[in-house]
């Protein structure tokens, strides 16, 4: 997807900015509040809203329902890669991978067992990223909190999921925007002012 292409998703609408933000066409279409979005390029994406989880392949002229894993019925972050792969996160912290557009689905373990006891913070705000790269190269962003604890917590993998390398980014958890090719991460405190960062993932 070229950068000058932008999708926004509200309570009221969905919108598209084919020109970096500067103005916005509506599709008429809202998957209710608290929703999540992401493309795989200009014209193939999904939404999830209180209305469910639904997909467009024409730019959101048309939705069609996805159906999501069974006894889930929320989606904190959202990554579609093409038209058939796809992946989700759970409020609980359940990462699922899809690779036939939703038909079926199956789960990819993450490594929690250091944050026992940390939850993603009760709010409908996206305190979670995930973005995969290709098939095997992706990376799941955390905002914890527990236990009078707070840590903004990154896993990447390398191989599809069957192992990840955990990170603490050195900046507060919050609401969290990642750039499509992982580089870039802002965040919005949820505490205080809100105060906002920006920070630059350099490989080692």
């Amino acid at each position: 997807m070229d950068v000058q292409t932008v999708w926004q998703c509200g309570r009221l609408d969905t919108r598209v900015s084919t020109d970096g933000g500067e103005t916005w066409q509506s599709t008429d279409f809202s998957a209710g509040i608290h929703c999540v979005i992401s493309f795989a390029d200009a014209d193939t994406g999904w939404v999830f809203g209180s209305s469910g989880t639904w997909s467009t392949t024409d730019g959101g002229q048309n939705w069609n329902e996805v159906t999501l894993p069974e006894a889930v019925d929320d989606v904190t972050a959202i990554s579609l890669r093409t038209l058939d792969e796809g992946y989700l996160l759970t409020p609980n912290l359940a990462l699922y991978v899809t690779h036939d557009g939703g038909e079926s689905w199956s789960t990819m373990a993450l490594p929690l067992d250091a944050y026992e006891g940390m939850t993603l913070p009760p709010a409908n705000l996206a305190t979670a990223a995930v973005r995969f790269f290709d098939a095997e190269n992706g990376v799941v962003i955390l905002s914890l909190v527990g236990g009078g604890e707070s840590k903004l917590v990154a896993l990447r993998t390398a191989n599809g999921g069957q192992s990840w390398e955990e990170e603490i980014v050195p900046v507060k958890p919050g609401v969290l925007y990642l750039t499509r090719d992982g580089r870039y991460l802002t965040t919005r405190s949820l505490l205080g002012a809100g105060e906002v960062a920006v920070v630059e993932y350099q490989s080692q």
